[in-house]
């Protein structure tokens, strides 16, 4: 099984997201994208993300990939003898303890009472939900909203209600 590693970085210089291979120095907090034969871009740390291997094939041309600290909706179709359509908001992250991507800062109730908590009970929205763990998925599941650098305020106005997607 492989799957491709790819990084991406808002450039420091022009604002523009670009991407590619990642040179990342911990330390001193530097980054960099290799951008096919541009050499390496300098970008802000904060907003290098890596690709999570999903996708959003519905809303344009081609399909856009999907990084982590994006915010998406995931569409999935249960079935326990009826039919069931849920859709959750929520923001892709890369967790190091369970090595997996996950959708965190989820808001919706009912994903919230799925996963065992009361109607009423805080501390959902910092659930960390791995996303092999949701059922009923396909490859249309996944629509690109924004991301938290640019669209900071776009999980605070959902509310877990649906929200239209965002061009880039």
């Amino acid at each position: 099984m492989s799957r491709e590693i790819k990084f991406r970085g808002k450039s420091i210089q022009e604002g523009q997201w670009v991407y590619g291979s990642a040179i990342l120095d911990y330390e001193e907090k530097i980054a960099y994208i290799e951008n096919m034969g541009n050499g390496p871009v300098p970008v802000e740390w904060e907003s290098v993300g890596q690709y999570t291997g999903l996708m959003d094939v519905e809303q344009f041309n081609e399909p856009k990939d999907l990084y982590t600290a994006d915010i998406v909706t995931m569409h999935q179709f249960l079935f326990d003898g009826t039919e069931y359509e849920n859709e959750i908001t929520g923001v892709l992250e890369y967790d190091e303890e369970l090595a997996c991507v996950c959708l965190t800062k989820i808001k919706q109730k009912d994903i919230q009472k799925h996963m065992g908590y009361e109607d009423d009970q805080d501390g959902f929205e910092g659930e960390k939900v791995p996303v092999c763990n949701f059922h009923g998925l396909h490859e249309c599941s996944w629509t690109y909203l924004g991301n938290i650098y640019e669209n900071k305020d776009l999980l605070e106005a959902t509310n877990g209600a649906a929200v239209p997607p965002i061009a880039d």
